[in-house]
């Protein structure tokens, strides 16, 4: 998740907002990471998890806020699926939502109580623009 979220903050201008949200059902857990930034263009959606897959085709770049090897989520995605989950992404301009999902380790939340009210504060959705310190 860490992989999703720094390319969120690389990849969107300054004000975006970030919102992670996770949901629980039998049998397995879902975690959404949306953002409202610009989008990933429609030629890319379809490679996005793929090694070396960038926006930025030029050859020379001189930081991290012009772009990465394409290696981070094609990373992401091997980790998750060697966690037996699965990572997919929709995007359009002004809404990119990463969405995985995993097998539960072990018994889910009971259904009928939101997963809100059996989290500490700390694990409830949360979203702010990135670069705030709030």
């Amino acid at each position: 998740m860490a992989a999703l979220l720094t390319n969120a903050r690389i990849h969107t201008p300054p004000g975006t907002t970030v919102a992670v949200r996770v949901e629980t059902a039998p049998g397995h857990h879902t975690v959404h990471i949306g953002d409202n930034g610009p989008g990933i263009p429609p030629a890319l959606l379809p490679t996005v998890f793929d090694p070396f897959t960038r926006a930025d085709t030029s050859r020379t770049r001189q930081g991290l806020t012009e772009g990465g090897s394409g290696l981070g989520l094609a990373v992401a995605a091997a980790i998750i699926r060697a966690h037996g989950g699965t990572a997919r992404v929709a995007s359009t301009p002004g809404r990119t939502e990463f969405t995985v999902e995993f097998p539960a380790a072990g018994p889910s939340f009971p259904p009928g109580q939101p997963a809100q009210d059996r989290l500490p504060a700390a694990g409830r959705e949360t979203s702010r623009p990135l670069g705030s310190s709030a």
